[in-house]
């Protein structure tokens, strides 16, 4: 009796319920893919996913009805170097984060290049957004990349931005805060549809 092992995409990991992270998929990953039931795949890489640039994964997403979502991010720099630079900027992190919150976007799957250093920095930035402390997103960060470096750091601390809620976000985004800390972000500001500062649940 033959066996088709099920084989993740590197460096996967469950987020949240329903959010996924990892590498760019391969046909490998396909059959395990397909068991988590995404609706969505996010891909912050320098290209899009098309016929003429992955056949394979995009004929993977329409036979399962996922829909893509490209990012248009750099090349993540090398991570033996001491000095990397910070291949996205906060226009980019905020429509990752932006699409990441929505529930009906979910179960989703978002992907860099090698599940390293871009999908870690946009996923700090969606920790910070949930109120996390830094030593709990750099921890986080460093299980997923070789190191952490000053740019970095900088990147993920000094991450301001507004950033449109979602008519159905994510439950678990500020789950146990009270509306008047959400409210009182220090760096982020928080809009519904109707362009109005977030000010409830």
């Amino acid at each position: 009796m033959s066996f088709e092992p099920l084989v993740p995409p590197l460096r996967f990991s469950a987020l949240q319920p329903g959010l996924f992270r990892g590498s760019y998929p391969r046909a490998i990953n396909f059959r395990f893919l397909k068991r988590l039931q995404l609706k969505t795949i996010v891909s912050l890489t320098p290209d899009p996913i098309t016929p003429e640039t992955d056949e394979a994964l995009y004929q993977f997403a329409q036979e399962e009805g996922i829909t893509l979502i490209h990012i248009e991010c750099s090349k993540e720099g090398g991570g033996k170097r001491k000095k990397r630079d910070v291949p996205i900027d906060y226009g980019v992190v905020v429509k990752a984060l932006e699409i990441m919150i929505d529930v009906d976007h979910t179960p989703m799957y978002v992907h860099c290049l090698n599940g390293g250093q871009v999908s870690s920095l946009v996923i700090a930035c969606l920790r910070k957004v949930s109120f996390w402390s830094s030593v709990s997103i750099f921890t986080e960060f460093l299980t997923f990349t070789n190191s952490i470096n000053l740019q970095d750091r900088t990147f993920v601390e000094g991450f301001h931005a507004e950033i449109g809620l979602p008519r159905n976000k994510a439950s678990w985004i500020w789950s146990g805060l009270s509306k008047d800390v959400v409210g009182n972000h220090p760096t982020l500001k928080f809009v519904n549809s109707n362009e109005q500062k977030y000010s409830g649940f």
